[in-house]
C-alpha cells in the first residue's frame, strides 16, 4: 500500500518472548511509505527515522527497515544524528542494526564527535554498546586545536576514552610539522601518545632557514602535555637535495622535548659529520624554536695569537624578563690573567638601554671599560641618543679585542679603538616643514701621549631646517637653514660657528631648444670667533656672502641599429659668489667627478666657494636593449676668471683651471667590467690621481684588483688590492684578498680561507697574516679553523685548538 498525501505514521511493533520487549518503537515520518512481507519491511523516501528511546534520528533519500532481523538500511545523503552521545555522522549509505546497536557505513564518511573532532573516512562502524569507531581505511581526525591526524591502513576509536590505535599514524600539528608513527595509541584529550617507527618532518623554516628539511627519527616514542621522549632518535636539520648523506647528524639514545622548559634534551649522543662519528656529548641541549631568548651558556671560544696569548672565553646569556636580559662574558687567559666583562640590556616603553663593562687584571696593572648607550623617544615628534665611552688603558681596547664575538654584545661592536665618542643627540620634528637638531659630543684620542691634547668638546652642535611655504608662480621652493657649532680641542684651540642660509631652488625647466635649466639663489651668513686656531681667521670674522648657481644640461639619444642606444649630456654649471670669503687653501677636500657639479664641492660648511667659476662636463653612456649600461665615460673641468690662493690648493680651485677630472667604465658582457678615475693636471702633463678597478668572471670565478696612485699635490701613495673568489660548487668555495703598498713595497695582510657551506652547515679555513704594528700590537700570522652547526651549536678554534657550544 502506497500513500501519496502528507501524513503522520507511527508504526509500533513489538516482539514478546517470554513476555520480554525485544525492540524499541520505530517512527517514519515520510511522504511516502510502503508496507510489504505482512508488516515486516518497510520503505520510504525523503523522510526521517527516529527512534526515541534511543535518543536517534536518521536522515536519507531512501530507507529500508527490515523488522525480522531489527535492521535500519538508508541510501543518499544520509545525516544520523546520534544525540544521546552527540554524535553526528554523513554518509552515502548507512546501515543501523538495532539488536547490535551499531551502525556502518559505505562510503566516504564524515563524523563529529562532541563538537570536539572532526572524522572523515570510508565504511566506518561505530558500535554504540562499545562506544567505538572503526575502519579499515585512511582517516583523518581533526580537533579543536586544528591539528590533522591521517591514520594509514585503518583506526580504532574508543569514544569514552578518547583513544585511537591505528598501524600507521601521521600527526600534521598547528604549526605545519609532520609526525609518522607506527603502530600508535594516541589519547585527544590528553594528548598522550605511544607509538614506534616515529619520523618528524618538521616545515623547513622551522629552525629559522627557509632551505633546511629538518628531520627527527627514532625507535618508539612517549609523548603527554609535558614531555615528548623518542628513544633511539637521530636528528639533523640537513637537506639531502643532490647529497648522498645530510652534513651532520645527531644520534642520541633519548631525544627529550620537555614542553614546560621549552628544552630539546639529547641524551647520549654522538655528533656525525658525513656519517662519520666526531664528538660524543653526554648530555646536550637547547631551546625549542618556540624560544627567542633563554638563559644558558653561548659558543665558548680559544684565542691562540701573538699579541694575545692562550685564552679562553666563556659566555652566559641570562634573560631577566621580557624586557631585561645580560651576557656575562668571563676570559681566562693562561698566564692567569683575566677579564670580567658583562653587558646588561634592558627596554622600556619609548627607549631603550645597554651598558658594556669589562675588569681586567694584567701584569699586576687594573683596567676596566664602561660603554653605555641609552636611545629613546621623549614624545611622538622628539627623539634622542645617549652614549659614554670610558677606558683606563688607552691600549685596552686594541690588545683585548673586544670587537663582540656574539651578535648579544651590541656596544663592543660600535667602538673605535683609536678614539672614544661620548655624546648626547637631539633631533625635533616641529612640524612637517621644519626640524631641530642638536648634539653635545666629546671625543677622545687613544693615540695622543698628551693628556690635555687628547680631548676634544663639541658644545653644542646644532642645525635648524625650515622650507617656507611660497606662492606657485615662483617655480621653486624657498628655505631658511642655521646650524652652530663650538669647538675646544689640542687644550687651547677654540673655535665656533653660526651659519644662517637663505635658499631658493627652481624648478627644471626646458628650453624649445631641449635645454634643461635651473637655477639657485643662496644668501649665507657667517660668523665665526676663534683662539689659537690654524685654519680659521684669529678673534672674531662676520660675513655675508650670496651665491648664484645655474645648471643647464642637454639631454642627446640615439637609437642604434643593434638594439643599442646611446646617451650624451653636456653639462655647464655657472658660479657666482661675489663677496669675499676665509683662507680656506689647507681644506683637503680632492675634486672628482661625483663632487664637481656639486654646490658645496669642497665640504666646508660655513665657508663659501668665492669668486666666478663655470664647471663644464660631458657625460656619455651606451645602454643596451635591457638598459643595462655596457660603456661610458664622464669629464669634468672647473674655469675661473681669476686665481684665488684662499681656495683650496689640492682641489686646484685656486687656480684658473682645475684638475680634469673623470671616470670611465666598460662591461662588454658578464665577465668583464673595467672602472678608471683620474684626475689629469690642468695642462694634461702628467696624472695627480689614477684608481683602476677590474673584475673578471662569474658566479663560479671572479678576481678583482684595485689599484690606486696619488701623485704631486695629491701625496705619495700607490697600492693595489685583490679579492679572488674560486667557487668548485655549490658548497665549496675559496677566498683570497691581499692589499700591498707598492711605493714602500709593504704588504699589509694575507687572508686565505676556504669555506664550505650548505642550509645547515658551515666549514672554514682561514690563513691571515698582518704585517703592521700598531702600539702594543705586533705582526701576526694565524690559522683559524669554525665549523658552525646550524641553527644551534658553533666549533670554532685556531691552529690546534677546538671548543664547542652546548
Amino acid at each position: 500500500m502506497k500513500i501519496k498525501i502528507v501524513t503522520f505514521i507511527i508504526f509500533i511493533f513489538t516482539l514478546f518472548v517470554n513476555l520480554e520487549v525485544k525492540a524499541d518503537t520505530v517512527f517514519f515520518d515520510s511522504k511516502n511509505i510502503k508496507i510489504e512481507e505482512d508488516g515486516n519491511i518497510i520503505y520510504s523516501s525523503k523522510g526521517i527515522a527516529s527512534i526515541p528511546n534511543q535518543k536517534i534520528l536518521v536522515e536519507g533519500d531512501k530507507s529500508k527497515y527490515n523488522k525480522s532481523i531489527t535492521e535500519l538500511v538508508v541510501i543518499g545523503n544520509v545525516k544520523f544524528f546520534d544525540n544521546f552521545n552527540n554524535i553526528y555522522i554523513e554518509s552515502e549509505k548507512a546501515i543501523y542494526n538495532q539488536k547490535d546497536n551499531t551502525i556502518l557505513t559505505q562510503g566516504e564518511t564524515f563524523i563529529k564527535v562532541e563538537n570536539k573532532y572532526e572524522l572523515t573516512s570510508r565504511d566506518v562502524l561505530y558500535d554504540r554498546n562499545l562506544m567505538e569507531v572503526l575502519s579499515k581505511s585512511d582517516t583523518k581526525v581533526y580537533d579543536d586545536t586544528n591539528n590533522i591526524y591521517n591514520f594509514k591502513d585503518g583506526f580504532l576509536f574508543d569514544i569514552i576514552e578518547e583513544v585511537i590505535s591505528s598501524k600507521k599514524t601521521n600527526i600534521v600539528d598547528n604549526q605545519n610539522n609532520s609526525y609518522l608513527f607506527e603502530k600508535a595509541k594516541v589519547n585527544l584529550k590528553t594528548r598522550e601518545l605511544v607509538g614506534k617507527e616515529v619520523r618528524v618532518d618538521f616545515i623547513d623554516d622551522f629552525f629559522g632557514n627557509k632551505n633546511n628539511d629538518p628531520l627527527l627519527v627514532g625507535n618508539s616514542t612517549t609523548s603527554n602535555n609535558d614531555n615528548t621522549t623518542i628513544y633511539k632518535a637521530v636528528f639533523s636539520t640537513c637537506n639531502i637535495d643532490n647529497k648522498k648523506c645530510r652534513g651532520w647528524e645527531l644520534q642520541s639514545e633519548e631525544f627529550i622535548h620537555n614542553k614546560i622548559d621549552k628544552l630539546f634534551q639529547y641524551k647520549n649522543s654522538w655528533l656525525k659529520i658525513f656519517g662519520q662519528r666526531v664528538f660524543y656529548f653526554p648530555y646536550f641541549s637547547h631551546p625549542d624554536p618556540s624560544v627567542k631568548r633563554k638563559s644558558g651558556f653561548l659558543t665558548p671560544v680559544l684565542y691562540n695569537s701573538d699579541n694575545l696569548g692562550r685564552a679562553v672565553n666563556i659566555p652566559y646569556f641570562v634573560a631577566l624578563s621580557d624586557a631585561k636580559d645580560m651576557t656575562l662574558n668571563p676570559r681566562l687567559y693562561s698566564d692567569g690573567d683575566f677579564i670580567l666583562q658583562s653587558e646588561y640590556r634592558e627596554s622600556y616603553k619609548n627607549s631603550d638601554l645597554i651598558t658594556d663593562f669589562s675588569f681586567n687584571r694584567d701584569e699586576g696593572n687594573t683596567n676596566a671599560h664602561f660603554f653605555l648607550n641609552s636611545n629613546g623617544k621623549f614624545d611622538a615628534k622628539t627623539s634622542y641618543e645617549f652614549e659614554f665611552q670610558n677606558v683606563t688603558n688607552d691600549n685596552y681596547l686594541k690588545i683585548h679585542d673586544f670587537s663582540g664575538i656574539h651578535d648579544t654584545n651590541i656596544l663592543t661592536k660600535k667602538f673605535n679603538s683609536s678614539t672614544l665618542t661620548s655624546y648626547l643627540d637631539i633631533d625635533k620634528e616641529i612640524d612637517s616643514n621644519t626640524r631641530f637638531e642638536t648634539s653635545l659630543r666629546m671625543y677622545e684620542s687613544l693615540s695622543v701621549s698628551n693628556n690635555s691634547d687628547k680631548y676634544q668638546y663639541v658644545f653644542p652642535d646644532f642645525s635648524f631646517n625650515k622650507n617656507i611655504e611660497i606662492d606657485e608662480s615662483y617655480n621653486g621652493k624657498f628655505s631658511f637653514g642655521s646650524n652652530g657649532v663650538q669647538k675646544l680641542y689640542d687644550t687651547n684651540v677654540y673655535e665656533a660657528s653660526l651659519n644662517n642660509n637663505f635658499n631658493f631652488s627652481s624648478y627644471n625647466y626646458f628650453t624649445s631648444g631641449g635645454i634643461l635649466t635651473n637655477y639657485r639663489l643662496l644668501l649665507k651668513n657667517s660668523n665665526e670667533y676663534s683662539e689659537n686656531s690654524s685654519t680659521l681667521d684669529k678673534n672674531s670674522d662676520h660675513k655675508l656672502t650670496s651665491s648664484l648657481l645655474i645648471n643647464s644640461e642637454l639631454p642627446l639619444k640615439k637609437k642604434l641599429s643593434d638594439n643599442k642606444t646611446n646617451f650624451l649630456k653636456p653639462k655647464i654649471q655657472f658660479k657666482l659668489t661675489p663677496t669675499k670669503g676665509s683662507d680656506i687653501s689647507s681644506n683637503s677636500s680632492r675634486l672628482s667627478y661625483g663632487n664637481i657639479f656639486s654646490s658645496n664641492r669642497i665640504g666646508t660648511g660655513g665657508t663659501a666657494e668665492v669668486g666666478r667659476s663655470l664647471t663644464i662636463g660631458l657625460e656619455y653612456e651606451k645602454k643596451n636593449f635591457f638598459k643595462e649600461r655596457i660603456l661610458g665615460f664622464n669629464l669634468g673641468n672647473v674655469i675661473k676668471d681669476k686665481k684665488n690662493r684662499s681656495m683650496p690648493k689640492i682641489a686646484k680651485l685656486d687656480q684658473t683651471r682645475s684638475d680634469i677630472v673623470g671616470n670611465f667604465y666598460y662591461k662588454p658582457n658578464d665577465y668583464l667590467n673595467l672602472g678608471y678615475g683620474f684626475s689629469f693636471d690642468r695642462d694634461l702633463k702628467y696624472s695627480n690621481y689614477d684608481e683602476i678597478s677590474a673584475t673578471i668572471g662569474d658566479d663560479k670565478f671572479s678576481t678583482k684588483f684595485n689599484y690606486i696612485t696619488e701623485n704631486h699635490e695629491l701625496g705619495n701613495n700607490e697600492t693595489i688590492s685583490n679579492e679572488t673568489n674560486l667557487r668548485f660548487s655549490n658548497e665549496h668555495y675559496l677566498k683570497f684578498n691581499t692589499t700591498k703598498n707598492l711605493r714602500d713595497d709593504f704588504t699589509q695582510n694575507y687572508n686565505l680561507s676556504y669555506e664550505y657551506e650548505t642550509d645547515c652547515l658551515l666549514a672554514t679555513f682561514q690563513y691571515q697574516k698582518k704585517f703592521f704594528r700598531d702600539g702594543n700590537l705586533v705582526p701576526d700570522q694565524s690559522l683559524v679553523f669554525l665549523i658552525r652547526f646550524i641553527p644551534f651549536t658553533e666549533v670554532r678554534g685556531s691552529a690546534n685548538t677546538l671548543v664547542r657550544k652546548r
